[in-house]
């Protein structure tokens, strides 16, 4: 379906803005609201029923929203009875690196200004020697899960959610920090299908010529080719993984999938390899948009857009004007 969307991109962004201004600046994982009581006790209630809540510090954890190997996700209320999304550390092992990739997460997040594509930060800290931070909550769920149920929420809102990172990257690199860990489970999106960019804990400030770092983190099969080698890096490795997420998005494969992790590996490593298009797999997205994502995808960071700005630009100059569908 092809739509005008120019002046109705300019009228969301300003009414985002409106909507999410707040003198607290505050960002992290599955969350966002405008939380009255009203909305806290609807969210409550409909997600648990006889189920006993828990105090953790001011606020009152009610059910787990996610877990992993170093942190959990728990929905809960602060004392205003607002509706939250409290992350907290699992207790840790000696030599474990997590606490300080928490503490680095907290620190980025402190550092950022709002922004309607970007999960906000509300509070962080540490109970009994337990870190948390507390985040916006999103009544949503990430692109990855999304993905795997073949939700029409990407469907219906593909060219947004594409905007919607690009506008949140670019924030973030303004502000003077990469991500280093772009991939669907680091984008949530809402039941409007408006996508939030969440965890930092790998996030470096943005150097002033490629460096290599002591901590190669990242998700190999959305990692650049100079980030996969540990070799030095800058912002433009968000722009590669940026791209790799782009055509996973499109086309529901990733630009170097292989038969094997071994063979995708191989593939993202060899400077002589050319994905395919994404209009391959997807004939729905335009000429333009194909040519942009596979710019994005160059083996050779400086054949890669230089920033996001201007890698926004074109974005919006292929989907100012057209809609298409995933």
């Amino acid at each position: 379906m092809i739509t005008y969307l120019l002046s109705w991109l300019r009228w969301l962004r300003w009414l985002r803005e409106v909507t999410l201004h707040s003198p607290t600046n505050t960002g992290d994982v599955c969350f966002f609201e405008r939380n009255t009581r009203r909305t806290a006790q609807s969210i409550i209630g409909k997600k648990i029923k006889n189920r006993v809540s828990k105090k953790f510090d001011k606020y009152v954890l009610h059910e787990t929203l996610n877990e992993g190997g170093m942190t959990q996700i728990w929905l809960a209320t602060d004392p205003y009875d607002q509706v939250v999304a409290l992350r907290r550390m699992h207790a840790v092992t000696g030599g474990s690196g997590a606490p300080k990739l928490f503490k680095n997460g907290i620190k980025v997040m402190r550092k950022l200004t709002r922004h309607p594509n970007i999960v906000g930060l509300r509070d962080y800290g540490k109970v009994r020697g337990t870190p948390f931070m507390v985040l916006d909550y999103i009544n949503g769920a990430n692109l990855k899960q999304l993905a795997m149920r073949h939700d029409t929420v990407i469907d219906e809102n593909v060219s947004d959610v594409i905007i919607g990172i690009a506008d949140a990257l670019e924030h973030l690199h303004d502000q003077g920090w990469m991500h280093l860990d772009l991939k669907p489970e680091n984008v949530m999106v809402d039941l409007r299908g408006h996508p939030y960019l969440i965890d930092f804990d790998t996030a470096q400030a943005i150097p002033r010529r490629p460096k290599k770092f002591a901590r190669n983190s990242g998700t190999p099969a959305y990692m650049a080719p100079e980030q996969l080698r540990g070799e030095a890096h800058d912002q433009r490795a968000d722009i590669f993984t940026f791209g790799v997420t782009a055509f996973e998005l499109l086309t529901h494969r990733k630009p170097f999938e292989g038969r094997s992790p071994t063979e995708t590996r191989h593939r993202q490593l060899d400077e002589h390899y050319r994905p395919n298009p994404p209009s391959k797999f997807n004939p729905g997205v335009p000429a333009l948009l194909n040519r942009i994502i596979l710019q994005c995808l160059s083996h050779n960071p400086d054949q890669r857009y230089p920033n996001m700005t201007i890698l926004n630009a074109a974005l919006h100059r292929a989907l100012g004007v057209q809609m298409i569908h995933a």
